[in-house]
């Protein structure tokens, strides 16, 4: 099974017995979980080092590769013959990993003069709340 959302019902053909998807299945494949998972045990090993560990340099590199993770595995899993790229579900993915990064890494941000816990989670809750409720107009 794929990843990509399927955002209308066809009547005929192959796949007219799939049925679009609803806010929790939207929601579901929106969530890079693969990449967010990455993230937690990467940082989690990171912020764990010795101090002789160039632990923000570290975190930021692997922020990126992270991005660069979840932008081609959610293109790699939309991908369908004869469609479009799903432009939108990439987007609000890789959105969605930068925002759990937000919430998940003190350490990343805490040289941000401004930064407070709380935002990241706050910002957390409401994306991942408000983005299901985008149907991607890539058919």
């Amino acid at each position: 099974m794929g990843l990509r959302i399927v955002s209308e019902q066809f009547q005929s053909g192959a796949e007219s017995n799939i049925p679009p998807d609803e806010y929790p299945d939207r929601l579901r494949k929106y969530i890079p979980t693969e990449a967010v998972g990455f993230w937690l045990a990467v940082s989690g090993m990171i912020q764990s080092a010795g101090d002789d560990v160039p632990k923000a340099g570290l975190l930021w590199l692997f922020f990126v590769i992270g991005l660069v993770f979840t932008f081609g595995w959610t293109r790699r899993r939309t991908n369908e013959p004869g469609k479009p790229t799903a432009w939108t579900q990439i987007g609000i993915s890789c959105g969605a990993f930068i925002v759990w990064v937000f919430a998940s890494s003190g350490l990343l941000f805490s040289t941000w003069e401004s930064y407070q816990p709380i935002y990241g989670s706050l910002l957390l809750i409401t994306y991942t709340t408000a983005v299901a409720f985008v149907i991607p107009p890539e058919k």
